[in-house]
């Protein structure tokens, strides 16, 4: 099991989650068993979820949640859906328009 911690930005540049990066070494695929995501300020954010393939760039093709509103020190947690992802599968998490601050905890196992 591999958990990462993750500084949410503004931008969608920077992975949160990166398969063969963020994941076990050892694990050519992974199931994504729960996502965190914290808004550690006082006023309300929102958020964009992207699933990027290995070799694509994050576009709203790969968008799974948008504009997600989190509430001003709350969590959401995405924990209904497994994701199973393969290596130089990314998770994205921007906070594009929002002066609130993200902390991204995401956990995996190895598959």
């Amino acid at each position: 099991m591999a958990i990462t911690n993750y500084q949410v930005a503004t931008g969608t540049g920077t992975a949160a989650f990166e398969v063969g990066v963020s994941a076990p070494a050892s694990s050519t695929a992974v199931a994504i068993t729960v996502i965190y995501i914290t808004n550690k300020s006082s006023s309300d954010g929102n958020v964009d979820i992207y699933v990027v393939p290995s070799g694509q760039s994050v576009s709203e093709n790969f968008k799974i949640y948008n504009n997600l509103l989190i509430p001003a020190q709350d969590t959401y947690i995405v924990d209904t859906e497994k994701l199973i992802l393969e290596t130089g599968d990314k998770i994205i998490i921007a906070a594009p328009d929002s002066s609130a601050q993200f902390n991204a905890t995401i956990s995996a196992i190895g598959l």
